[in-house]
């Protein structure tokens, strides 16, 4: 099983299973069979009105393919890298630093995907992901994007909320100078480790939180992380 190691911009290394051509062809033929339904449901919905006028015809033909047509740009942008058939397979695309994909990434990968799902009968997108040492079709290498086994079932954008009482007094205020990508990775590790428990992952992350924010603690590096978690999100639900 093919894995990928990525260097975050944090520095910290994760690494993340491949989704293979097996993964996505099902995925595809997951969106494909919503594709047929909905076809046919607007066919079934519009034949008594066709028989009445022709011009409808064009209207059905709209209600169709424009939907289909950005299907998987939308999904993707809305559902943090996945489809439906993503989702029901467990696999996600994600940036190659690490991150959630960009907007302009997306939108990458789905002109590319006109060409390498739609043309030969996605035969292109199947030989590309084939021979890339990294499983991505051409509208991943343009978009600098790779689909990624979501090993524990849920998406990498999964929050670990807290809630706080009013009265909490955050330990560590340095940490509204965190960004969003940064709590998304504190997030990633422990959600990772309560699955799979990574204490070296868990340790790193924490040590380069602690010295982005010149915290010194003898907190451990696990309670630490949950604790920036906590301080975190008391602090900018409060702004």
């Amino acid at each position: 099983m093919q894995s990928i190691k990525i260097q975050t911009s944090q520095n910290i290394e994760v690494e993340y299973m491949l989704a293979g051509v097996g993964d996505r062809l099902v995925a595809f033929l997951v969106d494909l069979a919503i594709f047929i339904t909905y076809i046919v449901a607007i066919i079934l919905l519009n034949s008594e009105i066709q028989f009445i006028s022709g011009q409808f015809r064009y209207l059905t033909a709209f209600l169709i393919y424009l939907p289909i047509t950005f299907y998987s740009l939308l999904s993707e942008v809305f559902m943090n890298g996945q489809t439906v058939g993503k989702k029901a397979k467990g696999i996600q695309v994600i940036s190659l630093d690490g991150g959630q994909a960009t907007f302009g990434q997306y939108i990458i990968r789905w002109l590319f995907g006109l060409l390498d799902k739609w043309m030969l009968f996605g035969m292109i997108g199947v030989i590309m992901i084939a021979l890339s040492e990294l499983n991505q079709r051409l509208g991943d290498k343009v978009a600098g994007t790779v689909v990624v086994r979501n090993q524990h079932g849920t998406a990498f954008t999964e929050t670990i909320f807290m809630e706080t009482p009013e009265i909490y007094q955050p330990l560590y205020p340095q940490v509204v100078q965190l960004t969003e990508r940064d709590i998304s990775l504190i997030r990633e590790v422990l959600n990772r480790n309560t699955k799979l428990p990574n204490y070296e992952l868990i340790m790193k992350t924490a040590n380069k939180i602690k010295s982005v924010l010149q915290i010194v603690t003898t907190h451990e590096s696990q309670d630490f992380l949950y604790t920036v978690l906590k301080d975190y999100n008391h602090i900018t639900s409060r702004i």
